[in-house]
């Protein structure tokens, strides 16, 4: 699936595969779905790790846009101002595509249930 969004006066395309995930692990080290559950933003927590937040977004739109764009994740921010970070419109729609994005393989990662009460093949 494709998606484009506009952050910092720049056009980003996106897409999602069942590479992103791979491409994510490989990149960052952690697991994609559990860092996406981190920019779950909750307005009745008193202390949000914004930049927590800030890092993931920006690293999931970064492995959402290396099909095209083969630079590294450095320079890839360094196209950005700071200033972006106060253009929390471009922000939350940036994350409200992600979640159009990853949302469909995340439910289904979450409603599987494996093997359905069998156990799987083992060569004993």
């Amino acid at each position: 699936m494709e998606r484009k969004i506009n952050i910092g006066n720049k056009e980003i395309r996106l897409k999602s595969s069942l590479f992103t995930m791979i491409a994510y692990k490989n990149q960052f080290g952690t697991d994609l779905f559990q860092d996406v559950s981190k920019m779950d933003v909750k307005e009745d927590k008193e202390t949000q790790d914004v930049s927590g937040v800030i890092q993931v977004l920006f690293q999931i739109i970064y492995v959402l846009n290396k099909p095209f764009n083969d630079v590294s994740f450095d320079e890839f921010l360094n196209q950005f101002d700071f200033e972006i970070l106060t253009d929390t419109n471009s922000l939350t729609k940036a994350m409200q595509v992600i979640g159009e994005l990853l949302g469909s393989a995340k439910n289904k990662q979450n409603n599987k249930t494996p093997y359905k009460g069998t156990k799987p093949y083992t060569n004993k």
